[in-house]
């Protein structure tokens, strides 16, 4: 990705797909409702995770997600939603908000951006956000997003013997 201070120009808008990248724009409002509705049928648990405003900030989420998604595929550059996807790792983070939801909410996007684009675009946005997905797993094993293995944890704490603490 071009950096304006290194003085590269910037990444070109016609070089991959923008008629895409212009319909997934023009339907981002319906798009986000039709993610959510995919990832809410895809992961079950959201609604029972998160409270009303929390799903609603979900909701809201959408809109940046498809217009980065947008820019990568207008420019044909993936790195686009990958850098967006390792920069809103650690927001969601701070929310509370697991990899394994953010990808589900990724997978819900590649579900609803299929209504708009054509085979081979929807191909190819497919492949963009796996690609963020893969990157997302790294940041999935990191601690405080699961709750760990229990067998290792009783091994590591001295067999967990007049142990109070929990690793």
């Amino acid at each position: 990705m071009a950096h304006p201070s290194l003085g590269l120009p910037p990444a070109d808008a016609t070089a991959g797909l923008p008629a895409a990248a212009l319909r997934l724009r023009a339907g981002r409002l319906r798009l986000g409702r039709l993610a959510f509705e995919a990832t809410l049928r895809i992961a079950p648990h959201f609604s029972e995770r998160y409270d009303d405003t929390g799903l609603r900030l979900f909701l809201r989420d959408y809109e940046g997600h498809i217009e980065q998604l947008a820019r990568a595929l207008e420019t044909g550059n993936e790195r686009i939603l990958v850098n967006y996807g390792e920069w809103l790792a650690p927001v969601y983070r701070r929310r509370r908000v697991p990899m394994r939801d953010f990808m589900a909410m990724l997978a819900g996007l590649d579900e609803a951006s299929g209504t708009v684009l054509t085979p081979e675009e929807h191909a190819v946005a497919g492949q963009y956000i796996r690609r963020c997905a893969e990157v997302l797993k790294h940041h999935g094993r990191l601690p405080g997003d699961h709750r760990g293995n229990s067998v290792v944890r009783f091994f590591w704490k001295g067999a967990g013997i007049l142990d109070d603490e929990v690793v």
